[in-house]
């Protein structure tokens, strides 16, 4: 008589090991998608996000007829410590940015009534918000100096608050991403007239514990057209004063003064700062002193591209200077009117400046931009 055994359950290493192949396919295959239908999502929260602040900004408008400066630089600022002569009068601060104005109608209210209202004033006497509130950084002795130390001594805990509307899901901005004694930029877009021509010019802090590392991040900023307002005496920019923007260094814009149209004008622009070759970065934007960029100037080269770093000082970061995003192809922009637009890394330079004159009186397609 036969006996037949009969098999045991279960997978041979044959079978395992082309089970194991069939899923690594399929992983392969879903990767991507599941990549590309999470980047589809972060854009879309990225453009609500823009949405939200240009909305504001119409908001501000409408309670004060006027938008809230791009930078708020007072005359009568200056920083107690006379070692640092560069925050002297009439460029001594406080260096608050247009995104802390529009607070409260980012119902952000709780955050806004933390910071001294003198901040907000155009005679303001206060120094800059960085610098003048201890524990100072050079008093600390477990902070390396050089190069850690810069009398960093900011606004605690209104300017840690991380303000997730203010920031792009794509991007990775925030405490400990930087390379070490990266800067956070605690003020943006300081334009200074000079007979040899005028710059826009960033205040930072390093990335270091307590006294920038937590600094509440942006990935937003004020657009400032061409260079901002610039002075008659500037002749050497004087090319870029036709195309002058919403935010700048003390404006005033009213929407009257947007005689291109507020539909036509860009109002926000989104941007990275300091990314280098290797995807690091070596700046951030604090939302409290993020103030506004520009579109082109002495620099500047119009929207940064995907994967080429084009800094004309070091050629090894991507440009500062310019719009820039981690979205594949295109850059997130708001609109005076409150509309948002995906515009391509590869529009032209002259159309893309044209699009942040606020009174340039040139048209341009909307197709160009690449949308």
């Amino acid at each position: 008589m036969f006996h037949l055994r009969k098999r045991k359950k279960g997978f041979t290493l044959i079978e395992l090991l082309v089970v194991i192949a069939i899923i690594a396919v399929l992983v392969g295959l879903l990767l991507p998608a599941v990549q590309k239908v999470r980047e589809a999502a972060n854009r879309m929260s990225c453009q609500n996000n823009l949405h939200q602040i240009a909305l504001a900004a119409a908001n501000y408008e409408s309670a004060y007829k006027k938008f809230p400066p791009g930078l708020n630089v007072s005359p009568n600022s200056s920083y107690p410590n006379p070692t640092y002569a560069y925050f002297s009068p009439p460029y001594g601060g406080p260096f608050i940015g247009c995104m802390a104005y529009l607070l409260p109608f980012m119902e952000q209210d709780n955050i806004y009534k933390q910071i001294p209202g003198e901040f907000f004033k155009s005679n303001c006497t206060l120094g800059p918000w960085a610098y003048i509130y201890p524990p100072f950084d050079y008093n600390d002795p477990n902070v390396p100096n050089p190069p850690g130390a810069q009398g960093t001594g900011y606004l605690k805990p209104a300017a840690e608050y991380v303000i997730k509307s203010y920031l792009c899901p794509s991007d990775n901005a925030g405490a400990g991403n930087n390379t070490l004694n990266a800067g956070i930029i605690d003020g943006y877009g300081i334009y200074t007239p000079d007979p040899a021509g005028g710059y826009v010019w960033i205040e930072y802090v390093y990335d270091v514990h307590n006294y920038g590392r937590e600094l509440g991040r942006t990935n937003y900023l004020g657009m400032g057209g061409g260079y901002g307002k610039i002075d008659p005496i500037d002749t050497l920019n004087a090319k870029w004063a036709p195309f002058v923007g919403i935010y700048y260094t003390n404006s005033k814009t009213k929407i009257a003064d947007i005689t291109d149209g507020t539909s036509n004008t860009i109002a926000f622009m989104e941007h990275l700062t300091g990314v280098q070759q290797d995807g690091t970065r070596d700046f951030e934007i604090a939302w409290l002193g993020a103030g506004w960029g520009v579109s082109g100037g002495r620099r500047a080269t119009g929207i940064d591209p995907d994967g080429t770093p084009n800094d004309m000082t070091s050629g090894t970061r991507h440009n500062w200077r310019d719009a820039s995003s981690k979205h594949p192809g295109v850059v997130n922009f708001a609109w005076a009117d409150g509309s948002v637009r995906p515009v391509s890394k590869t529009t032209d330079f002259n159309v893309y400046v044209i699009a942040t004159g606020m009174k340039d009186g040139q048209v341009y397609n909307a197709d160009d931009l690449g949308q």
